[in-house]
């Protein structure tokens, strides 16, 4: 058997490879990796993870840190890093909560605000490039069945 028989057949034999839960991730990977490259060309000085925080502060400024990690996905001790960073990034800045001295809002500076239009537009124009052919049933049928893996997901969750 030729070496390029053997890899073939590695390649088509291994259960990695055939796996549904590995292409899901091998995907995201490769969009997250392709996001931080667009992103980074753009020369804003924005990661994806960076992103995901301040579109949330776009949509709703003042935001906990708690709200945040809920909205992104990701745990306190993340959305503590990724805010410490766009606070020295000048991009962010936290106030302590009027109402609960123990919790802190999330607020955009100005240059944060500055970086909403030519942000959005750049994830925007990534985001068509990515799903171009899709239609828009196939883009609703791949949310569909994306938010029942991620439910499915919470079910096993303690």
């Amino acid at each position: 058997m030729d070496d390029h028989h053997l890899q073939s057949t590695l390649t088509h034999t291994c259960p990695l490879t055939e796996s549904q839960y590995y292409l899901v991730i091998k995907t995201a990977m490769h969009m997250k990796t392709a996001l931080y490259r667009t992103l980074h060309q753009s020369g804003l000085g924005v990661t994806p993870e960076q992103w995901s925080v301040l579109s949330c502060l776009w949509h709703a400024d003042g935001q906990y840190h708690s709200e945040l990690a809920t909205k992104t996905g990701r745990d306190k001790f993340t959305i503590s890093r990724i805010v410490s960073l766009l606070e020295k990034k000048g991009l962010v800045f936290s106030r302590p909560d009027p109402k609960d001295k123990r919790r802190s809002n999330v607020f955009l500076s100005q240059n944060g605000q500055s970086l909403h239009k030519p942000v959005t537009e750049i994830v925007e124009k990534f985001s068509s490039d990515l799903f171009a052919g899709l239609s828009n049933n196939d883009l609703a049928e791949l949310r569909r069945l994306l938010e029942h893996i991620v439910a499915n997901i919470h079910k096993r969750t303690p």
